[in-house]
């Protein structure tokens, strides 16, 4: 959700050039990241819906706001939107992109309230973003469906998006630092980290999927109450890779990967010897996570229909 307003103004002002009709600006590279980390996310929150402690009803949809970047009215201009409010990514397979939302389409009204009638917002605030995301999560715990008035393709439209159940995290893709983080709510992405990989689906959601077991497992709270010892954080982190090749095999993607990843972007990445005395190093982390596998192929084994229940058949990691 978070954007680099300069450099996305000048990749909208290469790509505006071979715009159709139909479309103010074909998708800039950071928008196309958006998507993909809007997709992944959608797979891992839906697919681990049925374990996860707090699930509320989603629609996959990422908002952008124009006074995000450097210059609004340029924005503006180059996508060729009348207000501020815009449709950032809709995520592959959800209610939002069953709608036919797509990237660029101007938001004109949300569950009724005119997005012309939204507070001012000051240039790189994200609070109004913030808000209006909030807004509709709340009329879906309401109403477990959201209405929403969209220009797209020259033409107003009103469309209603039922929720479907979803782990309760956000996802983001950010484009400062280089690796990624989450808390209890949100997962976040970069988009160092996004190009690293070369944009690999699977790479990106395995780098996710340990994100979001830190989030679903609260590791945050139970950090807060236990304290942030080095011996603590490393085990929280040992347990996020352990738990990521469950909630990868929920979502549809192959384990595997997690342990490709480690031996891949985290090797490049490390840092050395007792370089991150919080985290084991990248092949003893990829160890750990191959002995989970073997661990989830057992479960798959016992009870094919249930294979990747993690609140059952998961170990926790003494904390």
């Amino acid at each position: 959700m978070r954007r680099g307003g300069t450099r996305r103004l000048i990749a909208l002002a290469a790509l505006a050039l071979a715009a159709s009709p139909a479309r103010a600006a074909p998708l800039d590279p950071l928008q196309v990241a958006d998507a993909r980390v809007q997709t992944i996310g959608w797979k891992l929150a839906r697919g681990n819906a049925a374990y996860c402690g707090r699930v509320g009803p989603s629609v996959g949809l990422l908002l952008q706001d124009v006074r995000n970047y450097s210059d609004p009215a340029r924005a503006r201009a180059l996508l060729g939107l009348a207000g501020d409010i815009a449709v950032e990514a809709a995520a592959d397979g959800s209610p939002a992109q069953a709608a036919g939302l797509e990237a660029n389409d101007a938001v004109l009204a949300i569950g009724g309230e005119s997005m012309a009638a939204l507070p001012p917002a000051r240039k790189g605030d994200w609070q109004r973003l913030w808000d209006l995301h909030a807004r509709i999560d709340a009329l879906l715990q309401r109403d477990g469906k959201v209405s929403l008035t969209v220009m797209h393709a020259g033409a107003e439209r009103t469309v209603t998006l039922t929720g479907e159940p979803a782990c309760a995290v956000r996802f983001e893709l950010d484009t400062t630092g280089s690796s990624a983080k989450a808390t209890r709510d949100r997962v976040i992405v970069t988009f160092d980290l996004y190009r690293g990989v070369g944009g690999d689906e699977a790479m990106v959601a395995a780098a996710m999927a340990h994100e979001f077991a830190h989030a679903v497992l609260d590791h945050q709270g139970l950090l807060d109450r236990l304290g942030r010892g080095m011996t603590k954080v490393r085990h929280t982190e040992e347990e996020a890779d352990r738990l990521s090749v469950w909630l990868l095999a929920n979502a549809g993607y192959d384990p595997d990967d997690a342990e490709r990843f480690m031996r891949s972007w985290g090797k490049d990445h490390d840092p050395g010897f007792l370089g991150m005395p919080d985290h084991d190093r990248p092949g003893t982390r990829a160890k750990i996570i191959r002995t989970e596998i073997k661990a989830l192929d057992a479960a798959e084994a016992k009870d094919p229909d249930h294979a990747a229940n993690w609140p059952r058949d998961f170990v926790r990691q003494k904390i």
